[in-house]
């Protein structure tokens, strides 16, 4: 447990603008929503499938380290029966311990080969002693852009609205993340994957950023938007982090269909494979900084 590193998280944490959040009124338990769309199942989809391409990556190229898959991995979605409580299970999970990261990072001294790449069904007791000895916890997001396209694009067209593609922490799950950080004091990162290159950034250093007030609408711009319920939503400009990937080969996609208990049939689309040059130097120096 790094006793330095979470200091130096609970210093910055207690400096975020209400404005983005107030750090000190008690988290609100979302309410589950009610029924599933094609679009979270694929949203869904091509959020497992760059958390596996990362994980990858890492466990191809950087031999004295091993990834491993932490993060919920459940297929229940709303209009299972079991889902209302699964979902409150989960709310539960995120008062007591926080946000678990979705991939933990060890070295070869601490892993034990029979965990194996997937430590996410195990018991919470179990995985208390097996994160707390973790490197470094991973929260990896996807996007559907191109950045190359994007920036083409801005170029083009001049463009005065935002200019930058993101990193984009929810303001809410600053507070669970938080959470875990004080509870395991393992330093936590974040990971952008584009359908063409693939950044991170550290917790602290989005920290730093978002409690700088000269650097709104500059650095990060804070919006709510419809598809994540309106919710606060930072975006901080990918080119805050290090490029850790680039030439992907696009994943193969393929069309699924999911039935619901009462007869609701679900079209989405599923992601398998796809590469990338990956940088492990910066990798490495990323979670030394």
């Amino acid at each position: 447990m790094d006793k330095q590193y979470q200091q130096k998280i609970s210093d910055l944490f207690s400096r975020i603008p209400s404005e983005i959040i107030d750090i000190t009124k008690p988290r609100v338990r979302s309410r589950p929503p009610t029924q599933a769309f094609s679009e979270f199942l694929t949203n869904r989809e091509q959020g497992d499938w760059a958390e596996s391409l990362v994980q990858t990556l890492i466990n191809d190229n950087i031999s004295q380290l091993r990834a491993v898959k932490y993060g919920k991995s459940d297929d229940i979605i709303a209009g299972d029966p079991a889902f209302p409580e699964f979902y409150e299970a989960y709310q539960d999970e995120l008062d007591s311990i926080g946000k678990k990261p979705d991939v933990l990072i060890f070295d070869n001294k601490t892993y034990k080969p029979e965990w194996g790449l997937d430590v996410s069904r195990k018991a919470n007791h179990e995985l208390d002693s097996i994160a707390k000895g973790a490197m470094a916890g991973l929260e990896i997001r996807s996007s559907s852009f191109l950045v190359s396209k994007y920036e083409e694009h801005i170029v083009k067209t001049k463009s005065k609205s935002r200019n930058f593609l993101s990193f984009t922490p929810k303001a809410e799950d600053l507070l669970v993340i938080n959470k875990w950080i004080t509870n395991f004091g393992v330093p936590h990162f974040y990971i952008q994957v584009f359908f063409d290159r693939i950044y991170m950034i550290s917790f602290w250093k989005i920290l730093e950023i978002i409690t700088e007030p000269t650097n709104k609408n500059v650095l990060f711009t804070l919006e709510k938007n419809a598809k994540n319920q309106f919710k606060s939503t930072i975006h901080i400009d990918v080119n805050q982090g290090v490029l850790l990937a680039k030439d992907i080969i696009p994943p193969e996609h393929m069309s699924e269909v999911k039935e619901l208990s009462r007869g609701r049939l679900l079209y989405y689309v599923k992601f398998k494979g796809g590469k990338a040059a990956f940088d492990a130097k910066k990798f490495l120096a990323e979670l030394e900084s």
